[in-house]
């Protein structure tokens, strides 16, 4: 997986490749400005940007993030490309590397604007580009703690109007590194939409999760001698997965295996009008490769349908008006290796009393969705009660469900989709797979240790098209299922959410624009996934990202 270090993170990791390593912080300045200058040239082969033809306005601020476009504005400035620099703040607030490099950049014969406060002119200057332009933004970097005001914010507005391609260094200009947009952002946050961003040595967290993709455009990343053999000294807990996952899901089976050697997993769902729910997670659950499958279901949410649907799965049915609902599944939990509980089940007292039932007395690994969760609200000390015996839970809200069990709203949780997921994973002692755009995998913190340093992976796969009923069912027997065949619960977690948006972006490439994906679709490419899905994910993929190895694993089942 691929290192997500916070700004702080970033700061100390850049501090230490100078101290440790020897490498001047000049010498990483001009890495960085080199390596936007390569992935300037491979946008220019692949014509995207004609670099002979354009007229390229390099804007630089006064801390690193500028230093990088004075190099970039020497190596243009060398090639005899048409270029303007301009420096965002007075000359004078140009200090230390970035100075060095504009020192270099002018006695090679660059010329350098300076606004000294008032950026009239170069926002004049934007507003005459054309669409065969370019704008390199090099503007503000990692640094950034709250929201862009005065002339700055005037300069992203402009830049934002502009007709011609922008290109940013490391980040877009106003985004906060760790979580996108910056806390004290309004209705409409001052960041620039960049067409392309080329972020250096590792990708940011605020720039690959949620709503922060959506100002990058497409990611390049460039290496600029960061070693990532440095990321565990500074407790880098944030990764991005990457399709190296697939190789450990695609991993052949024992010879002498059998049903019995990949567990049987227990999926307590449905209800009446909801037969879907509970068997889109069951169907998933197979097709993930779960030996054995039951599905509790009430009498009353029975159809004809089951058996033809899904007849490799075996039936559990259960009254739900009794009142010892517990009494009747309690006995269930004897051979099973994992249990899904909530797709579809119906919002009655007797289901959380039958939860608290659950978590107080197995010691499977749990995934708890949908109703399950509503279900759950308060009931934290019984969650991290189960966490100290050392069993295993698993929690899948949507941001709605996320909103309930903190008690906020859905807009606090997508505002910061990361603190609410750590939040959650520590009151509840489960793993939390927050989905939406960029779903959230948490893993609690250690004993001691705060939310903040608790591990968390980013999930780059799946579309808006996959915006439809069932899909979050899908995702539950898929991670139930890995649970169940051995997979750490961290582990099975990222796993079963990268393969499942990965099936989902396969289906939505072959369709038009604006067409729904379905549940039942990305359980029928589930397959196809696990099988070429590498090939697929990196020709597809925003960035050119070389993989790193999948440090993880799975676990054997004795």
């Amino acid at each position: 997986m691929m290192p997500l270090p916070t700004a702080t993170e970033m700061r100390a990791l850049d501090e230490d490749t100078i101290a440790r390593l020897g490498i001047p912080g000049g010498i990483l300045m001009e890495s960085a400005g080199r390596g936007v200058v390569t992935v300037l040239h491979q946008l220019h082969d692949a014509t995207k940007i004609n670099l002979g033809q354009a007229q390229i306005l390099v804007i630089a601020g006064p801390g690193n993030n500028g230093g990088d476009g004075m190099v970039i504005a020497r190596y243009r400035h060398e090639q005899g490309l048409r270029f303007e620099l301009w420096g965002v703040a007075e000359r004078a607030r140009v200090r230390s590397d970035a100075r060095l490099h504009l020192v270099a950049a002018e006695a090679t014969g660059v010329t350098a604007h300076f606004c000294d406060g008032d950026t009239t002119l170069l926002r004049e200057r934007l507003a005459s580009l054309q669409r065969e332009d370019l704008i390199v933004d090099a503007l503000l970097g990692t640094g950034l703690q709250r929201s862009v005001t005065g002339e700055l914010a005037r300069v992203i507005a402009s830049m934002n109007a502009s007709r011609a391609v922008t290109v940013s260094v490391d980040l877009p200009s106003g985004l906060d590194a760790d979580r996108g947009v910056p806390s004290d952002a309004t209705t409409e946050p001052c960041i620039v939409r960049a067409d392309y961003t080329v972020t250096l040595a590792f990708p940011k967290l605020g720039l690959v999760g949620s709503p922060g993709f959506l100002f990058a455009g497409e990611i390049f990343l460039a290496d600029i001698g960061i070693p990532n053999s440095l990321c565990p000294r500074h407790k880098v807990s944030a990764q991005l997965v990457d399709a190296s996952v697939l190789a450990l899901l695609a991993a052949p089976r024992s010879p002498i295996g059998h049903k019995g050697s990949h567990g049987h997993l227990l999926i307590i769902a449905g209800s009446q009008g909801k037969l879907g729910a509970a068997l889109l997670s069951t169907e998933a659950a197979l097709r993930t490769g779960v030996g054995l499958c039951t599905l509790a279901l009430p009498k009353d949410a029975q159809d004809g349908s089951l058996g033809s649907r899904c007849p490799e799965a075996m039936t559990l049915p259960y009254v739900l008006a009794e009142p010892a609902l517990e009494d009747q599944l309690l006995p269930a939990l004897s051979g099973k290796s994992a249990l899904a509980v909530g797709p579809g089940l119906a919002p009655v007292p007797a289901i959380r009393k039958l939860l608290l039932t659950l978590l107080a007395h197995g010691p499977q690994p749990m995934v708890f969705d949908a109703e399950a969760i509503n279900q759950l609200v308060g009931a934290e000390s019984h969650l991290l009660a189960r966490a100290r015996r050392g069993a295993a839970t698993v929690l899948t809200p949507h941001p709605g469900e996320a909103a309930r069990l903190l008690g906020t709203t859905s807009a606090a949780i997508q505002a910061d989709r990361v603190t609410a997921a750590r939040t959650i994973a520590e009151k509840t002692g489960s793993v939390v797979v927050l989905k939406g755009a960029r779903t959230l995998i948490v893993e609690p913190p250690e004993p001691a240790k705060r939310a903040s340093e608790s591990r968390l992976a980013v999930i780059p796969t799946g579309n808006p098209a996959m915006g439809s009923g069932g899909m979050g069912d899908v995702l539950t027997g898929m991670i139930a299922a890995l649970l169940a065949s051995g997979w750490a619960t961290f582990d099975a977690a990222c796993a079963a959410a990268y393969w499942h948006g990965l099936a989902g972006d396969l289906v939505s490439a072959r369709r038009a624009p604006g067409s729904i994906v379905l549940g039942t679709e990305v359980i029928a490419a589930l397959e196809e996934a696990r099988s070429v899905g590498g090939q697929f994910a990196t020709s597809h993929r925003p960035w050119p990202i070389v993989p790193l190895a999948w440090t993880q694993g799975r676990q054997e089942r004795p």
